[in-house]
């Protein structure tokens, strides 16, 4: 059986600013090779406040935008190509 989980992805166009700021830097970290710690990001964010980074990266992971895995954030599935 098929988890839908993985195949729905909310609209980028639905993102905040800042929710955007959040995902374009965990693309750049894993479009080569890396995963996006919640250091990493808070530190290439400036500073992000933390409950804002946090609500950000929730938000994105629910939307299966990102997913989480034990060393960072990658990106989820995506339908463009390389």
């Amino acid at each position: 059986m098929r988890d839908e989980r993985f195949e729905q992805r909310g609209d980028v166009q639905e993102l905040t600013d800042f929710e955007l700021a959040v995902y374009e830097t965990v693309a750049e970290i894993d479009k080569n090779g890396g995963a996006a710690d919640y250091a990493t990001l808070e530190r290439l964010l400036g500073g992000a406040v933390e409950e804002d980074l946090w609500a950000a990266l929730g938000h994105l992971v629910s939307v299966n935008h990102i997913h989480t895995t034990v060393d960072g954030y990658v990106l989820g599935s995506h339908d463009w190509s390389a």
